[in-house]
Parts: structure tokens; C-alpha cells; sequence
């Protein structure tokens, strides 16, 4: 017997008690370790076989991320790849028929803000393993749900670029004749803009819904009149800068005007105006869906995406810059927000989570259904 306290305590019971004790600590410490929980799901995703992604179109990132993920986890992939809201429309229909193909889907903003109440996604915080993926000091701005207002955690947005939206035709205008988004409404540029649709998702309704935060409704209406050649073919608006017939065009990416540039006509992107640029997601939100045939699979591919290796491959490929704070997104084609701008101008720019698509892309889309014929 050994007294403790005014206690008798019995040496078998200690000698239990420390037996216990040792059984016990190694299976919370062997439970909580997120290695065994990764190499348990990698194990689990290479029974599965394959992963399923829908994605935008383009080859480059397909064709990079099946190598990586066949080298890394001897894990196969097949991409579905089509614009955002097709995507989501055919996501839908399988959900609907009780057909599910598609694991985890990139997407661009506002895109699956329609869904959200939906059963259609996974909550992605449990799905994230990897301590450098969950934790969120390694972002930039902390963890960026596109869902912010629901509160699911639906939708991770890695993505902030401040992305040149506004092209000239040097021969038609000079950069210095634009300072401010209320040079737009000069009489000398009537018939000579060029703006991407604004009532569907894409470039044109995301400028569209900034200049209604940062210029109001009243001023909208003013640059309707302003007798807007509407598209919602881009390389329609591109082609027209490049002969001349626009002298500027709103909502247009870089990438259309890629073989203008290359065959030395005079496109040109205008410098930020004084109000400052909205702040892009590009196509920068990952999402898994709820009920995916290969869930194993999505994890593995959730967690490289949103590495620093994934991340590093996706900005050099889509040239897109990611808010991972161990990334270097100098030199890319879009500028990333967390090179140029404090958080506090971020969160007053960013234009592409829940909240921006109900208060400002919706309203915008409405608005635009009734001024542009």
C-alpha cells in the first residue's frame, strides 16, 4: 500500500492506472495525427481509382493536374470541362436523375450562389487534412469562404486578382483621357465602348456590379446612354477593338486579346482608375459534391489543390494569383491583391463572395435587363 493524501492506493491500481494510460495515449495521439488520417484517405482514394473534376476548358491545367495526381497518388483523372454556369447546369440534371459524375468542380464567382440551400454540396472543412491547407495563417486574408453568408462553407475561394478589365485601341484614345470611371461618360466615346453582357455571369456584370457599389444606379443609367455595343462574345468585343471600329472595351480578359497583342496591334489595358478595381476570384473556387462517387478521391484532390505545390501549378498555369502567403505571385498576368493592397482595401474591393452576388451582381443583372436594349 502506498498513502496519498490520507488515501491507501494500492500499487496494482497504479501499475493499472499507468498500464492504461499507455494503451490510451498513443491511439488519441495515433487518431489525432492528420499524417495517419491522410495516408488512411490516400489509400482509400487509390481503391476508388479516380477522381472526377469539372473544370473550365482549357488543356494546360487538365493535362498538368492528371500527371501530378497519377505520379503523386497513382490516382487517374478525368476533367468535364465547360464554363461555370454549364457546369452547374449539368451538375444539377445528374443530381436530379440520381446520376452523380462529378467529384469537385472549379468555378468563378457567383456561379453556384443559386444553389447554395441546396443538398448539392460538401462542407469542405472536415475535408481539408493537410495542416498547411487547414490552417488558415497560411492565407492571406485567413480562410475565404465564397459563401459567406450562408455560413455552410460550401465554397473555398483561393484566388485574388486584380485583373485589367478595361482595354484601349491606342489609336483611337489616349490613356491619360481616362482618370476616372466618370471619363466613360463623355460624348466623345458615344458608340465607341464595348461591354461583355452584363446580364449573365462574366466579366462585363462584375465591373458592372462594382460601378454600381462605388458610382451608384443614377450613374449606370448615364452610361447606358452612352449607345453600348453589348456582347456576350468576347472575342466579338476584342476583334472590334483591334480594328478600330471600339475604342474601348469593358469585361474582356487578357487572354482574348492574346494574338492581337502578339501581332503588335495597339490593344492596351488602361492603368487603374482613382476609385480604384474591383478585386477578382478568377476561377479560383473549389467546391466537392455532396454524394460524389469518388469522395475519397476529392479529398486528395481538395488538399494538393490548395497546397502550396497545387496552388503554385494552377497561378503559373492560369495565371491566376492564389492567396497562399508561401506562393510567389510576382510576374504573373493578373496582379495578386495580396502583393498590391492591405486587407482593409481588399475587403472594400473584393467582388466575388455570397455577399457581393446578392447585393451587387443580382441588383446589377436586374438593372441591366432594363436599361440595355
Amino acid at each position: 500500500m502506498k498513502r496519498v493524501g490520507g488515501l491507501k492506493i494500492h500499487k496494482l491500481t497504479l501499475l493499472a492506472a499507468g498500464v492504461l494510460f499507455l494503451n490510451v495515449v498513443p491511439t488519441l495521439l495515433h487518431s489525432a495525427d492528420p499524417r495517419a488520417e491522410w495516408q488512411k484517405t490516400v489509400a482509400a482514394a487509390k481503391k476508388e481509382g479516380k477522381v472526377v473534376i469539372g473544370a473550365p476548358p482549357g488543356s494546360d491545367f487538365r493535362n498538368e493536374v492528371k500527371i501530378v495526381l497519377k505520379k503523386r497518388f497513382d490516382l487517374d483523372s478525368e476533367f468535364i470541362q465547360a464554363p461555370g454556369p454549364s457546369l452547374m447546369n449539368r451538375i444539377v440534371a445528374e443530381k436530379q436523375a440520381g446520376a452523380v459524375s462529378v467529384d469537385a468542380f472549379l468555378i468563378g464567382p457567383c456561379t453556384g450562389n443559386s444553389l447554395l440551400k441546396t443538398d448539392l454540396f460538401e462542407s469542405l472543412p472536415a475535408a481539408m487534412i493537410l495542416p498547411e491547407v487547414k490552417d488558415p495563417a497560411q492565407w492571406w486574408a485567413g480562410h475565404l469562404w465564397a459563401d459567406n453568408q450562408t455560413g455552410k462553407n460550401y465554397l473555398y475561394s483561393f484566388v485574388a486578382q486584380m485583373t485589367p478589365s478595361l482595354f484601349y485601341n491606342a489609336n483611337a484614345i489616349k490613356p491619360q483621357d481616362f482618370r476616372s470611371y466618370d471619363d466613360l461618360l463623355d460624348p466623345r466615346w458615344k458608340g465607341k465602348i464595348g461591354l461583355r453582357d452584363p446580364r449573365v455571369p462574366g466579366g462585363g456584370l462584375a465591373m458592372w456590379a462594382f460601378l454600381i457599389d462605388i458610382k451608384g444606379e443614377e450613374f449606370i443609367r448615364r452610361f447606358a446612354q452612352q449607345e453600348l455595343f453589348v456582347s456576350r462574345n468576347a472575342r466579338q468585343l476584342a476583334d472590334a477593338l483591334a480594328k478600330g471600329s471600339l475604342a474601348l472595351t469593358i469585361g474582356v480578359g487578357f487572354r482574348d486579346f492574346d494574338t492581337f497583342v502578339d501581332s503588335g496591334l495597339p490593344i492596351k489595358h488602361l492603368p487603374p482608375f482613382k476609385e480604384g478595381n474591383y478585386v477578382s476570384g478568377g476561377n479560383g473556387i473549389v467546391g466537392i459534391l455532396r454524394g460524389a462517387p469518388h469522395p475519397n478521391a476529392a479529398k486528395i484532390f481538395l488538399n494538393w489543390l490548395l497546397s502550396r505545390e497545387g496552388q503554385e501549378l494552377h497561378g503559373r498555369i492560369a495565371q491566376q494569383p492564389t492567396r497562399r502567403l508561401d506562393v510567389n505571385t510576382k510576374g504573373l498576368e493578373s496582379v495578386a491583391a495580396k502583393d498590391v493592397l492591405t486587407l482593409e482595401e481588399f475587403r472594400r474591393f473584393q467582388n466575388f463572395t455570397e455577399d457581393k452576388c446578392n447585393n451587387s451582381w443580382l441588383p446589377g443583372i436586374k438593372l441591366a435587363e432594363s436599361v440595355l436594349k
